[in-house]
């Protein structure tokens, strides 16, 4: 049996403001702060106005799952920040 490699991923996120990276960062904290699994363990600082997601995984398809969940909440974070600006 072929043992799968370790992965991991460093995605940068810019947004407008300070407080929108804000913003985002706490809607995505629960998720980081969830226990880490064997799988993955996941981290999210902020730069003033730019979010950083590292992303370490036993393999490519728990980082794949990470990152899909990850993406799709910041996208939906971004969307109501959007939305309010209407």
């Amino acid at each position: 049996m072929v043992k799968a490699k370790r992965a991991n991923a460093s995605i940068e996120f810019a947004f407008k403001s300070a407080r929108e990276a804000g913003a985002v960062q706490r809607a995505l904290r629960p998720d980081e702060a969830l226990p880490a699994s064997t799988r993955c363990r996941a981290s999210i600082r902020r730069r003033k106005n730019v979010l950083c997601l590292r992303i370490d995984a036993e393999d490519t398809a728990a980082l794949r799952a990470a990152l899909n969940s990850f993406l799709r909440w910041a996208i939906v974070a971004r969307d109501v920040i959007e939305s309010r600006r209407k």
